[in-house]
């Protein structure tokens, strides 16, 4: 993430739900690379480097709690998992 102006651009919420998530990835072996592109103003999301599963964090229409999910959650990193056979 780049912290330029982070106090200008990031709410507490949404830094603590983007820290809590890239700790639940990296304990699943994932390297996530940069956050975004942004989808409006209510969800962002990265990919590992090394596999290509996700991790988004969102916060619903009319409520204020950040929430974290994706598939990087759910299943341990498997390095060259996006790569194609031969490559």
């Amino acid at each position: 993430m780049n912290i330029r102006g982070i106090s200008d651009v990031y709410g507490v919420g949404e830094l603590e739900a983007t820290g809590s998530a890239l700790i639940e990835a990296h304990e699943g072996g994932h390297d996530l690379d940069e956050w975004g592109p942004t989808i409006g103003e209510r969800m962002r999301f990265a990919r590992c480097r090394l596999c290509g599963r996700l991790v988004w964090i969102v916060r619903p229409p009319g409520e204020e709690t950040w929430r974290a999910g994706g598939n990087a959650f759910t299943t341990d990193c498997e390095g060259g998992f996006r790569k194609r056979p031969g490559s």
